[in-house]
């Protein structure tokens, strides 16, 4: 074991024994892994700040439960943290009709390039299209969402989301495969809502 995990196992065995100093290093020391899972999967309606306090209370409560060491606490936060904001968005969950006269007008711009084949986005509908895929992304559970996000829309490995989820490569797929599936029928009611406008000469 290197120095760094050393201090952080002394630092662990302390705050195991109630020691207020020992908890609060600890709590600094994997600070930054907690929000790095947090600042991505949080509802962006929820303080980044709060759900952090929430998964720091959860390992003071299991810490006298807890048998690993620095690495083992590290992977169990960081999971800790994913489903601390899967919670979230379960709660904060809306699955609101999808109707082609409630989108904004950058949101129109962007079905409609895409509508037409564009691939060569106006600034408007780039911005729009953002807006669009938060919107049909409210229409999948949390899971799918979280998902969704880290396969798709930041091409993390599967490896790592495995270990962040804790769920099999199986699991994962077939969650995956479902979701897709849900956001191509809401995609395309909402495409049969409107005929697509043609740009104007």
């Amino acid at each position: 074991m290197d120095d760094a995990n050393q201090g952080l196992a002394a630092l662990l065995s302390r705050a195991r024994a109630r020691d207020a100093v020992a908890a609060e290093a600890l709590v600094s020391a994997f600070y930054g892994v907690v929000m790095a899972v947090v600042e991505r999967r949080r509802p962006r309606s929820v303080d980044a700040e709060d759900i952090a306090q929430e998964v720091f209370l959860k390992m003071f409560q299991r810490l006298d439960d807890f048998r690993g060491g620095p690495r083992e606490l590290e992977a169990w936060l960081r999971r800790t943290a994913f489903r601390t904001c899967l919670d979230h968005h379960r709660y904060h969950r809306s699955r609101p009709e999808v109707r082609w006269a409630d989108l904004s007008e950058d949101e129109r711009a962007a079905l409609n390039a895409l509508g037409r084949g564009d691939t060569d986005f106006s600034p408007a509908e780039r911005a729009g299209g953002r807006e669009l895929v938060d919107l049909l992304l409210s229409h999948l559970s949390a899971k799918e969402r979280l998902l969704i996000e880290m396969i798709n829309l930041e091409n993390r490995a599967m490896a790592e989301v495995k270990e962040l989820t804790g769920w099999s490569e199986i699991n994962i797929r077939v969650r995956v495969y479902r979701a897709r599936r849900k956001l191509r029928r809401v995609l395309t009611a909402l495409m049969e809502d409107h005929e697509f406008a043609e740009p104007e000469p």
